[in-house]
């Protein structure tokens, strides 16, 4: 990668417990991609499911052209079946990360840290995206709640459309947060 400059492939970071129901939701889509795709790591892109973003992986994410983030949120609204409410991604500015918000007190990082921590450290600047699945339950276990179930076909299509290229963000009316 040249000093600066964005990697090449894209990067898929799923976030999230897959012991602790809707928060595996992220390990579920990208094991199901992988499938897909014909493994966790081709030459446009490499997954990674992750319980949580460490600062070793702003390498990674140096590597990449463009990294997708695939979250669990939380939500209450599980009557409310809008496509807006189901997943959305949500593009991320680099520009609006100050570089005193790593913290590394701490073993989590939010998105926005572990992207500035990558250019801080490596120079990245390329694309970064955010979806978010509602979640609704966080047992022990593997099952996912019925609201969580119902919004996976939207997760699954934001998730390719976004690997295809197209839909990096979404109209402001229907962002979320």
């Amino acid at each position: 990668m040249a000093e600066g400059g964005p990697g090449q492939g894209d990067l898929l970071l799923g976030i999230g417990n897959p012991l602790r129901g809707d928060d595996g939701v992220a390990a579920l889509l990208l094991e199901e991609l992988a499938v897909e795709l014909g493994g966790w790591t081709t030459p446009a892109a490499e997954l990674n499911a992750v319980h949580q973003l460490t600062p070793e992986l702003a390498l990674a994410v140096a590597a990449a052209r463009r990294v997708l983030f695939v979250d669990a949120w939380v939500s209450s609204s599980a009557g409310e079946t809008s496509i807006e409410r189901l997943a959305f991604i949500e593009p991320m500015a680099l520009e609006s990360v100050e570089p005193g918000w790593v913290d590394f007190g701490g073993h989590l990082l939010d998105p926005r840290q572990l992207l500035a921590l990558a250019h801080r450290l490596y120079g990245w600047q390329g694309e970064a995206s955010l979806l978010r699945v509602p979640a609704f339950a966080f047992p022990h276990g593997t099952g996912f709640s019925l609201p969580l179930r119902e919004g996976l076909p939207q997760a699954r299509d934001l998730l390719r459309r976004w690997l295809r290229g197209g839909m990096i963000g979404v109209p402001r009316a229907l962002r979320h947060g």
